[in-house]
């Protein structure tokens, strides 16, 4: 890029040809946007692939060999395919399943408010908090899991995305503009004039 006619480059090393697949910059923060259906989905794999993870690490760590009940037994002290295939995608579904109720109700919300701000955050994060209370079977806790968890996200999006305590210094390093070549300020030319040994340096 070009800052009044001199070549320049960002601070932070980013530039035109730093991207994620999507073609979008990828040093920037990202909100899924469009219509429901995408909101959705994308939530939707985001939270199996999250539950997959956590699934496959419970089951990594798990101390004994992952096994189920079987009619004519099976083999002792072996972990069992099932059981481990059941292990992991139990979490994955339980995982996405939260996450598409957060983000179809969040864009309901919004579609019915006809506003786009953190209660219908709060909102989506009731709904999921439902999602992951109801595995209890219990409505006392699905409700204050519902209720927490709007509470927590209601939060996280009124505070914003950025978590650094200076972001005016830190959206410099990333995006302010540097010459291709270096100039030095005045006050090092004359610390340089001053001190000849270490014009090098």
């Amino acid at each position: 890029p070009t800052n009044g006619g001199v070549q320049t480059k960002t601070m932070g090393g980013g530039g035109e040809g730093l991207k994620n697949v999507w073609g979008k910059p990828n040093d920037r923060y990202h909100t899924v946007e469009g219509p429901c259906v995408d909101r959705i989905f994308n939530a939707s794999v985001v939270g199996a692939a999250a539950g997959t993870f956590y699934g496959s690490l419970a089951a990594a760590w798990y101390p004994d060999a992952i096994t189920s009940d079987k009619r004519f037994g099976g083999f002792e002290g072996r972990t069992d395919v099932r059981a481990l295939t059941r292990m992991i995608t139990r979490p994955a579904f339980l995982f996405s399943a939260a996450a598409a109720a957060f983000a179809g109700t969040e864009c309901l919300a919004e579609s019915v408010r006809g506003k786009k701000d953190s209660f219908n955050s709060a909102i989506g994060g009731f709904a999921a908090g439902c999602v992951i209370g109801a595995t209890t079977k219990r409505f006392d806790i699905m409700t204050s899991t519902g209720i927490g968890l709007g509470i927590f996200l209601f939060s996280l999006d009124y505070s914003g995305a950025a978590t650094e305590n200076k972001p005016l210094e830190l959206h410099h390093k990333m995006y302010g503009m540097l010459p291709e070549k270096h100039v030095e300020s005045d006050e090092l030319r004359e610390l340089k004039e001053k001190y000849p040994k270490f014009e090098h340096l």
